[in-house]
């Protein structure tokens, strides 16, 4: 299977800060985005072996919050480890800034709300 390339800021938004529908405006959530780029990961099996799922380019996202992060990308820690979802998501084109955010919230653990 072919690694899928999703230029986040195009595809989705280039304001990644909402965790859900309930927070901000609610637009552009990160539940959304889990489910609409990520739902094949969901599951123990999707994460048995360290292939690439996933390149997500971030070269249009101008802002990424904790709080999309987290529910984002630190939800699958209940699978596995850090290390590994960035194996598996891999963060192209993305600034140190935002790069540590999404690392801090994944060391840190899903914490929904």
């Amino acid at each position: 299977m072919a690694t899928k390339v999703i230029d986040v800021g195009v595809d989705f938004y280039h304001r990644l800060v909402n965790r859900d529908s309930l927070q901000c405006d609610g637009k552009f959530n990160a539940v959304e985005f889990r489910h609409k780029y990520l739902k094949e990961l969901d599951n123990q099996q999707s994460w048995e072996n360290s292939d690439e799922f996933i390149q997500l380019d971030f070269s249009h996202v101008k802002k990424i919050g904790p709080s999309f992060a987290n529910e984002a990308f630190g939800y699958f820690t209940k699978y596995t480890k850090p290390k590994q979802i960035l194996q598996k998501i891999v963060c192209k084109n993305i600034n140190e800034v935002s790069l540590m955010i999404i690392e801090e919230e994944l060391n840190a653990g899903y914490k929904n709300k």
